[in-house]
């Protein structure tokens, strides 16, 4: 076991693990007003499988339409984050009768994959063009293939 530092938590981490971080970042004020933020960041760091970025999006794809239904006003784009090409999809979608809109970025660096996600409620107020500028600002600052030593 080793005793490593995650954002605040301490975690004796076996020997063998590694770290296939995800991070959760939402609105401040929302957060510390216990309210539901209108707008959050999920990023997924983990070991990339050997298959295209637009495949996973499109497996991606098909599990949304199974859990929403219906996907509105469906996007794709092609960015560019640093030197590495990625893909985007936006939707919109309805869960629980609340219409949500969710910008999902993917791709692939040094043997991993990073996948970030934005869902929006429909009433947030931030742009496409920030949500897409927030997502080109991820990338990985060390490790690959087996995570941050």
């Amino acid at each position: 076991m080793t005793l490593r530092f995650f954002n605040g938590l301490q975690i004796d981490v076996p020997k063998g693990w590694t770290d296939l971080s995800t991070v959760i970042i939402a609105p401040k004020k929302d957060v510390a007003q216990g309210d539901r933020p209108s707008i959050n960041l999920v990023v997924k760091r983990r070991p990339a499988k050997k298959k295209e970025d637009a495949d996973t999006l499109k497996s991606y794809l098909s599990f949304m339409r199974q859990s929403f239904g219906e996907l509105h006003d469906l996007e794709t784009k092609d960015l560019l984050v640093g030197n590495t090409r990625a893909k985007a999809v936006r939707f919109k979608a309805y869960a629980d009768g609340r219409c949500f809109t969710q910008t999902t970025m993917l791709y692939t660096s040094a043997g991993d994959e990073i996948s970030a996600t934005v869902t929006q409620l429909d009433e947030d107020p931030t742009t496409a063009k920030e949500v897409e500028k927030l997502l080109k600002s991820i990338r990985p600052a060390a490790g690959g293939v087996f995570g941050i030593k």
